[in-house]
């Protein structure tokens, strides 16, 4: 499934952010089940990580960012 950032909440861009940076053992289950089923984050044995799409989702808008 592809997700464009404008299609998230600005929780799940937040939660994203975060995620890129490292851990978030505080992630709302309920948020990390939503971020899992759209396919940008990943269950993992220390839990909820992101995942390569959402890697990417992230550091393309990052950029974007940089270059307006």
């Amino acid at each position: 499934m592809t997700v464009a950032w404008d299609e998230l909440s600005e929780e799940e861009r937040t939660a994203l952010k975060r995620m890129n940076r490292g851990p978030c053992p505080d992630l709302p289950a309920a948020l990390g089940a939503r971020l899992v089923a759209l396919g940008l984050a990943q269950k993992r044995a220390a839990g909820i990580g992101i995942s390569r799409e959402g890697r990417e989702l992230v550091i393309g808008k990052l950029l974007a960012a940089r270059q307006d």
